[in-house]
């Protein structure tokens, strides 16, 4: 098997964990650092109405998941945490069970890799079975990234069914639009898509963009009109400097746009012309695609027609992301967008 040949995406590594975890196998996942491992767990713990347990191995000593000695009249028993649902136990309230995540296990020291062994394959602490309605789900950083990661050993590899996680622009569009990250942010993502992970493990900036420190950013972001003078140190200090100053350059396009009012007013917008810089252009339709009510789609198509195809199809996807009935319910709608669907298919 190549490298790549376990490349997976986010969606479909939610169909791996369901199939790994019905049959008894743990899903192990790697990737470099900030694009969602951790978070992918948790969705399949909601989804599945499952309790998360989070285990950070790289802090944990081997008597974490061993247990620890006890004596019991002559003889030594090793205890397990109470971290750990063991048979027996009832299920937490109001759940199915539990879902064990064992993160940054590529980070562990090889004793605590050893001690997990026999967790991983056969589901033990110490001497104790494990809750069948535990599922496990591993997790760790690629040795290539220069993160803390130590080398795993074959017996361990043997014991994990192997995934590398990949981030794609469309899967996090998806996922922003979803968790209303800031539009601004997205648009600069999907006009530079080597932004989205903007990461060398030789950088020597203090940070990166990933769709981590993205996520960060939004949090300050607050509809908040970007100044160069007032934002630059927190925009670098979140994202790095080279991909800081070049969203500040983005945002200051938003600057000079139309104004809303005019934009979907379509006795005005009929006047309007679209900026001549491409990035200005991107800017605008991701904004309008961003902000449109869908009582001022229709209103808003004249102005659009005036954009280069690309655009336009930007546009549509934009809209079909945020309002998917759009199509069926507006007949001019579907009448603009099958035509740009047409064309491009023709190209």
């Amino acid at each position: 098997m190549t490298a790549m040949e376990n490349f997976i995406g986010h969606t479909q590594l939610q169909e791996e964990y369901e199939v790994c975890i019905s049959k008894g196998l743990v899903p192990y996942v790697r990737s470099s650092p900030g694009i969602g491992k951790s978070d992918s767990a948790k969705k399949f713990a909601a989804k599945h109405n499952l309790e998360l347990i989070d285990i950070r191995l790289s802090q944990c000593t081997p008597e974490d998941l061993q247990g620890y000695p006890m004596r019991e009249g002559d003889k030594a028993v090793f205890t397990p945490f109470n971290i750990f649902p063991l048979e027996g136990e009832p299920l937490p309230k109001g759940k199915n069970g539990w879902l064990l995540l064992l993160d940054e296990l590529s980070s562990a020291n090889k004793a605590v890799q050893a001690a997990a062994y026999k967790i991983i394959l056969d589901r033990q602490v110490g001497s104790f079975n494990l809750h069948p309605n535990c599922g496990m789900i591993a997790c760790g950083n690629l040795i290539t990234d220069k993160a803390v990661v130590h080398k795993m050993s074959t017996a361990l590899q043997s014991r994990l069914v192997h995934y590398q996680l990949q981030i794609t622009v469309d899967e996090w569009t998806e996922w922003a639009l979803e968790h209303n990250i800031d539009h601004r942010i997205s648009a600069f993502v999907n006009f530079d898509n080597n932004m989205l992970m903007n990461f060398n493990p030789d950088h020597e900036d203090h940070t990166f963009a990933c769709p981590r420190t993205w996520e960060f950013l939004n949090r300050t972001m607050n509809n908040i009109t970007v100044d160069r003078s007032a934002h630059q140190p927190r925009i670098c200090g979140t994202i790095g400097s080279g991909a800081g100053m070049e969203f500040i350059s983005f945002c200051e396009v938003y600057n000079d746009l139309p104004k809303w009012d005019h934009i979907i007013d379509p006795k005005i917008n009929e006047a309007l012309t679209p900026p001549p810089e491409p990035t200005a252009k991107f800017a605008v339709i991701s904004w309008i695609g961003a902000e449109v009510e869908k009582k001022d789609v229709e209103n808003v198509l004249p102005y659009i027609q005036k954009f280069g195809g690309e655009f336009q199809m930007l546009f549509c996807r934009h809209i079909l992301r945020r309002l998917p009935n759009m199509d069926r319910e507006s007949e001019e709608f579907r009448k603009f967008s099958m035509k740009i669907i047409s064309k491009a298919n023709r190209l």
